[in-house]
Parts: C-alpha cells; structure tokens; sequence
C-alpha cells in the first residue's frame, strides 16, 4: 500500500565531496579551507536555522524522514551545533560521511527506505542548506506519487526567490518564481532497481530519461541567490534581470504577490523577515555572532 511507502529528504550541508557545486577534494587543502572557512559556516547555519528548518517544521504532513550530508571532516564545532540543532527534529539523522562522493555517502539510507530485500518503493527529494519548502510539500508530494512508478520525478516548477535588491547592499528583495525542473524540491520514486539519490542527476535534464510529472499549484519553494552562493555560474546575469523586473512599475504587484504566497504557504515568516536574512547574513563573520544553543 502506498501509506507504507516513505518519503525522505536529502539535505547536504557543507558537504566535502565532488558536487554539482564549486566543491571539489584537493590534495593542498584549500577546498577544506574554503568550505570550513569560519564566516561561510556561519553564515550557512544562519540561513538553515531561519529559514530551511523552520520550513520542515511547518510541514502539514510531518510523516517524513530527513537525512542531512556532511563530513567526517568537518571541524568539531561545526558538527556539534549541527547535530544540536538537528536534535530538534526526531525523524532526521545526521550523517558524517567518510565518503567523498554523493551516491555513496547516501547509499545506505536509499537502500534503507526500499525496506527487507529491497522489495519496496520510496520517493525521495532534494533540498539546499538555505533554500526552503512551502508547508504543503510533503502533503502533495505524497498525494501525487501515490500511482507514479519507479523513475519518475516529480517537479515542482513554482515559488518564490529572494535575491540581493542590488550588487552591492545587502538588502533583499522577493518575486515569484517559475522554474520548470527546479532542482528545490525536486522529488524521483525510488525502487531496488533504481536508487538514484536526487542529486545524482542534473535537474534540468532529467526529462531526456526518465518520466517527468510536474505539478504547478501553489508555492512549493523559496530559493535564495545571496553573495555566498555556492554555485555562481550565471548569477549576475540572473540578478539584473530579476532586478530590473522586481523595481519596475509592476513592483506594487509583486509585493502583493509575495504577501499572498507567504501568508499562504509560508506562515511561518513575512516578506520583511525574509527580505532582512540577507543583510542579517552578510553582517555575520563568526559562530559566535549565531544566537547560543541549549
């Protein structure tokens, strides 16, 4: 029966191993010293802890598991407030893989979820470190994999994104988005014969193999461009344009827009809340400047 099928997402936080990111293992150490660099570490556990968390904590449908993809490497302090924080929530596991590539640092919990003999079904999902989920996501990704086989992705193609309001204040400013095959959220059904984490694939391509379903109701995400993205490519062209359209005479309108799919999707945070993580974000340098735990 589908009620037994489970859904699990995959989060990786500072993740050393080959990405789809700038990440990349070196043999003179500056890739480790540049993912573990203080300030970037902070400033990641800044947008995670107000904005991804608070998203999966406001899920309406909390019959999910989390895995969240770190290190072994990762220095002490990091781990231990990420493990901390992740202490919250009792249907996540930390991981601090010794592995530096995805699918094998993710294997055990892809093969976990098919359950005995690898003989079940399960739909897994993606999401970045400070990107965020509407708190229906869990409820509609369950209802519209309920008949899908195993290969099919599930894209959801409409949200929001909050980006820098210009190149060189820290300021934020939201629109929607529409963003066919996005990779927030996007979801694929699972089996024994097929046991593709969901950031084994590029997700703007997966349509050329495997069966896509895309459902564009409501406001499955919110996306964030800030100066510490870690994957750049494109990025000002990106911007100038999502602020030449964002400041234009339709500006009132997007507003509007952006109250309305918050209010709707989003409760647990308004545009003047989420338009300040930015200039909040870039004025921290160190842990030390993230509110203490426990």
């Amino acid at each position: 029966m589908f009620d037994q099928r489970p859904i699990v997402g995959h989060i990786r936080f500072s993740f050393y191993g080959t990405t789809d990111t700038r990440t990349k293992p070196d043999d003179n150490g500056e890739t480790l010293a540049r993912l573990y660099d203080e300030t970037r570490m902070a400033r990641r556990f800044h947008l995670f802890e107000n904005l991804t968390l608070p998203s999966l904590k406001a899920q309406t449908d909390q019959n999910f598991r989390i895995v969240v993809m770190s290190s072994e490497v990762m220095p002490d302090r990091f781990k231990a407030r990420l493990a901390a924080i992740m202490a919250e929530f009792p249907n996540a596991v930390v991981d601090f893989s010794v592995y530096q590539r995805g699918d094998k640092a993710f294997r055990s919990h892809m093969l976990a979820s098919l359950g005995p003999n690898l003989g079940g079904t399960a739909v897994h999902f993606r999401l970045d470190d400070d990107d965020a989920l509407g708190k229906d996501y869990i409820a509609d990704l369950r209802r519209i994999s309920q008949t899908l086989p195993p290969t099919t992705h599930i894209s959801f193609p409409r949200g929001l994104i909050l980006f820098p309001a210009s190149p060189d204040k820290p300021e934020g400013a939201v629109m929607e988005e529409l963003h066919f095959l996005a990779a927030m959220g996007l979801a694929v059904v699972c089996s024994g014969a097929f046991a593709k984490n969901p950031f084994q694939m590029m997700h703007g391509s997966v349509w050329k193999r495997w069966p896509i379903v895309s459902y564009p109701r409501g406001h499955a995400f919110i996306r964030t461009q800030h100066f510490s993205n870690d994957t750049l490519t494109r990025q000002d062209k990106i911007l100038t344009a999502l602020r030449t359209e964002r400041f234009s005479r339709r500006a009132g309108r997007h507003i509007a827009a952006v109250d309305s799919a918050l209010a709707t999707s989003f409760p647990f945070i308004d545009q003047t809340r989420l338009s300040g993580l930015l200039a909040e974000n870039v004025a921290i340098t160190s842990l030390a400047d993230l509110p203490a735990l426990g």
